[in-house]
């Protein structure tokens, strides 16, 4: 019995991976308004009937692409956080976790998005990222490499330009744009917190050129 349970659902997880690759393509191809379940039943390779023994209508295909879409991220970030890293090294890699997944899940990132689904999304993943971003900056205060600031106020705004980030690639930014982005942002928010020893404003003092006679 235990034997066919776990067959079972092997074969519904295989099913339900087929069917969100089918919707990823033809929203790629048509947009999420050509998005229906006839349409995607037919691209899967299944009945309709069959389609809604896995789906019961657009909104469960939602929760599902949901939880393919934020799940990894988190478990990436989740798994950052309790490497034995210094905090900016840790912020660098979610930052590249973070890129990862945009990339991996754009069209189901999309077809989120542009269902309205955005709002549900981000109250489910929001305060937990948030916690995940605090305990980070919070770490690099104890350990001195970022100077005493309120770090749920960084988490906030951290979390907030990941967004913009998402925003861009939806809006049909081009990677090297993304990745630029990316790269300013986390210059940006090390320069800003971390702790200098003033070796920088030397050295930037003594390499001035003497002036033109």
């Amino acid at each position: 019995m235990r034997l066919t349970k776990a067959r079972k659902s092997c074969v519904t997880t295989m099913m339900k991976d087929t069917i969100c690759e089918a919707a990823s393509s033809l929203v790629e191809q048509h947009g999420v308004n050509g998005l229906t379940m006839g349409r995607l039943a037919q691209k899967a390779g299944m009945a309709t009937g069959t389609l809604y023994n896995y789906f019961h209508n657009k909104e469960d295909l939602l929760n599902f692409f949901h939880m393919r879409l934020v799940e990894p991220y988190h478990q990436a970030i989740e798994k950052t956080m309790i490497a034995s890293l210094p905090a900016p090294q840790k912020l660098r890699q979610v930052l590249q976790a973070v890129l990862e997944q945009a990339v991996k899940y754009k069209e189901i990132r999309q077809l989120v998005v542009e269902m309205d689904y955005y709002s549900d999304l981000r109250k489910t993943s929001g305060p937990r990222l948030l916690q995940m971003f605090t305990t980070i900056f919070e770490q690099g205060i104890r350990e001195g490499s970022f100077r005493p600031h309120d770090p749920l106020h960084t988490a906030r705004m951290f979390r907030g330009t990941l967004r913009e980030l998402f925003d861009l690639q939806l809006g049909g930014a081009s990677d090297k744009e993304i990745n630029r982005f990316a790269g300013t942002l986390i210059h940006t928010f090390l320069a800003g917190i971390s702790v200098r020893d003033g070796t920088s404003r030397k050295r930037s003092k003594t390499s001035k050129k003497p002036p033109a006679e």
